[in-house]
């Protein structure tokens, strides 16, 4: 974990990237708007050049037209006074004036310099040598023109550039021209130059201030709200996933204790019945041995239930009695449910049926009652489970979203502390919990939510603060078992034999007491506790061996791989196999994967000794290996 980047690390990369991508955008943002206003300028720039241009053209073309008009009736000789005359007192915009030449340069009109009346000019040049007479009489000649030179504005003496435009007028052998200085072009277009560069800084202010304080007052708040809300969950999914790799570890090691003690118990039973076999029953001892065999079989099955919880097992929905899963159920709670509190059951519905997973249901049984035994905290209180069938009424079932039937109602009431009302609608959310400092997963009662409504039932809470809570939970009713709950037997007889067992276990306690068991029904009994010692004697020797029993998890070879080298050898040798990890990943689960490992019989440790003896009575008489006839030994009576 110390080397993955933590969540804050995260949230805080995502942070600056927010304001690195922000700040880009803006940065982006102002560089195209910069160039945007540079490319309005230099169009704006153009069009208004466009537009004087048009502006002077348009003014010579209607200044022209109207001479033409007043010098039709007017002799030649006359025109020049009539042109002088009129265009004298001419303007064009402030600096501007019309002035008029003859198709020979001579100037015929010039309102601000009279000197160059009746003077040829077009030799005349500016002061870069440019001779803007003659190309102005030239632009007129050919239909009107332009043409750009130096020359002083009225009333001074410092020469500046100036646009003109020439045409003839109509009719005459006069061309008449005007201009604007280039000056009063660029002052408007600097004027709106900085009009646009104004806008621009003001927008880009404005975008500026918007996004910062959309940035840091809207998205950012936001994102942390936003990003807390996604940071708590992760945070709490992390504290699961810790805890989860813990129950994860607990589970493994329950499992291997539970392998050590299924051989502890398996030694335990096997002894016991032997010396009850040998016993005589008006012996105290018998007694005594007796209780010493049933203490044995309830760690037996309280083994099997810790197997059940350490291991990942698929769901098995079946045809169950939830009356003898309460049973299991409270064989376990036994085991640390204080002795303050009163448990109580009332089973009004001992052969009902549903269709559910046993170990789901015990799940769930499991899960309600712990809940109500930390309710109590410790004090003295009661507990009390219920099962009774249920009609659920249709206005009932559409309030609960269920179907309208008969249903299995399981009830877990305790005399806690019990629920806040406001927290009703929470308990049931993934990870919710109200006890993080006691350890508490938020997972119970989610998962058994979650069960429930996969077996099409409801579960609902009745709860006042100070008095106690009630969970009830419905599952679909099934019917009625017509069978009775199984008793345990007190008689099994047992058939004995001649033939020779070859015996393979590591464990020497739990071997002992099984070698003993077997020789005392007559069998011939070969020990081994190395499974490679037990493989060579039975290569040395096949034909003196009728029957494998061995275990499974063993040094060296398993029982798994020490059955593969014999039937190598001899392959129609009946085997059996015992292990007190099947369903793991250590070994197989159902009778087809142990058939396909050459498996003939699997027993689950601890193992009822009489059952195992039919099952090797059985093989025996079963195989067409043997030579040896079966021999009939006499009955006895096993407890």
């Amino acid at each position: 974990m110390s080397d993955q980047p933590t969540i804050t690390n995260r949230v805080t990369l995502l942070l600056l990237f927010m304001f690195f991508f922000s700040a880009s955008i803006g940065i982006t943002y102002i560089y195209y708007m910069n160039k945007v206003k540079q490319d309005a300028i230099e169009e704006s720039q153009s069009a208004m050049l466009t537009g004087y241009k048009r502006s002077i053209a348009y003014s010579i073309h209607t200044i022209s037209d109207l001479l033409s008009n007043q010098l039709k009736n007017i002799p030649k000789e006359q025109q020049q006074i009539q042109i002088q005359n009129a265009v004298k007192d001419l303007r064009y915009d402030s600096d501007g004036y019309y002035f008029v030449y003859n198709t020979k340069g001579i100037n015929i009109a010039h309102p601000l310099h009279p000197e160059f009346v009746n003077t040829h000019r077009l030799t005349h040049e500016d002061q870069n040598g440019h001779k803007y007479i003659a190309d102005l009489a030239k632009a007129a000649q050919n239909g009107g023109g332009y043409t750009t030179y130096w020359f002083s504005k009225p009333k001074e003496d410092i020469p500046l550039p100036k646009l003109a435009y020439a045409q003839m007028i109509p009719g005459t052998d006069f061309w008449i021209a005007t201009g604007v200085y280039i000056d009063t072009i660029d002052a408007e277009q600097n004027s709106l130059a900085r009009k646009l560069e104004t806008h621009v800084q003001k927008a880009i202010i404005i975008v500026s201030v918007g996004t910062t304080f959309v940035l840091f007052f809207l998205v950012v708040p936001a994102s942390f709200y936003m990003i807390n809300t996604i940071v708590q969950p992760w945070k709490q999914m992390e504290r699961e996933l810790r805890h989860a790799q813990k129950m994860e570890a607990i589970g493994i090691f329950a499992g291997g204790i539970a392998h050590d003690f299924n051989n502890i118990l398996g030694a335990i039973i096997s002894c016991s019945e032997l010396a009850l076999i040998d016993l005589k029953k008006n012996i105290s001892a018998d007694e005594d041995l007796r209780r010493i065999l049933q203490a044995a079989n309830r760690g037996k099955a309280l083994v099997r239930k810790i197997k059940a919880f350490s291991t990942r097992n698929s769901t098995h929905v079946q045809l169950m009695r939830p009356s003898i899963v309460l049973q299991e159920c409270m064989r376990l709670l036994e085991s640390f449910i204080p002795a303050t509190i009163d448990v109580s059951v009332r089973n009004k519905c001992d052969s009902a049926l549903i269709y559910a997973d046993p170990d789901q249901y015990l799940q769930i049984l499991m899960n309600l009652c712990t809940n109500a035994v930390q309710a109590m905290d410790g004090t003295k209180g009661s507990l009390l489970i219920e099962l009774s069938v249920r009609e659920i009424s249709l206005p009932e079932a559409k309030e609960m979203k269920i179907a309208a039937c008969h249903y299995v109602a399981l009830t877990v009431r305790d005399t806690g502390t019990g629920i806040p009302l406001h927290l009703l609608n929470q308990i049931f959310d993934p990870f919710y919990t109200t006890r993080k400092k006691a350890g508490g997963t938020g997972l119970g009662l989610s998962v058994i939510s979650s069960i429930i409504k996969q077996n099409k039932g409801h579960i609902s809470v009745d709860t006042t603060p100070g008095v106690g809570t009630a969970f009830t939970v419905l599952l679909p009713y099934a019917g009625i078992s017509e069978e009775e709950i199984p008793h345990q037997l007190n008689t099994i007889p047992v058939q004995g034999g001649t033939e020779s067992i070859l015996f393979v276990d590591d464990d020497k306690d739990l071997a002992y007491p099984v070698e003993k068991l077997f020789s005392h029904y007559g069998y011939n009994v070969s020990l081994y506790t190395n499974s490679r010692d037990a493989l060579n004697a039975f290569k040395a020797a096949p034909e003196n061996f009728d029957l494998l029993l061995t275990d499974q998890m063993m040094p060296h070879l398993t029982g798994t791989e020490l059955i593969k080298e014999i039937h190598s050898v001899k392959p129609d040798m009946p085997t059996i196999l015992y292990s007190g990890l099947e369903g793991s990943d250590l070994c197989a689960e159902t009778p087809s994967e142990w058939e396909d490992l050459g498996v003939t019989r699997f027993f689950s440790k601890p193992f009822e000794p009489a059952l195992l003896c039919e099952a090797v009575r059985q093989l025996l008489d079963e195989s067409c290996s043997t030579d040896k006839e079966p021999h009939e030994y006499s009955s006895n009576t096993h407890n």
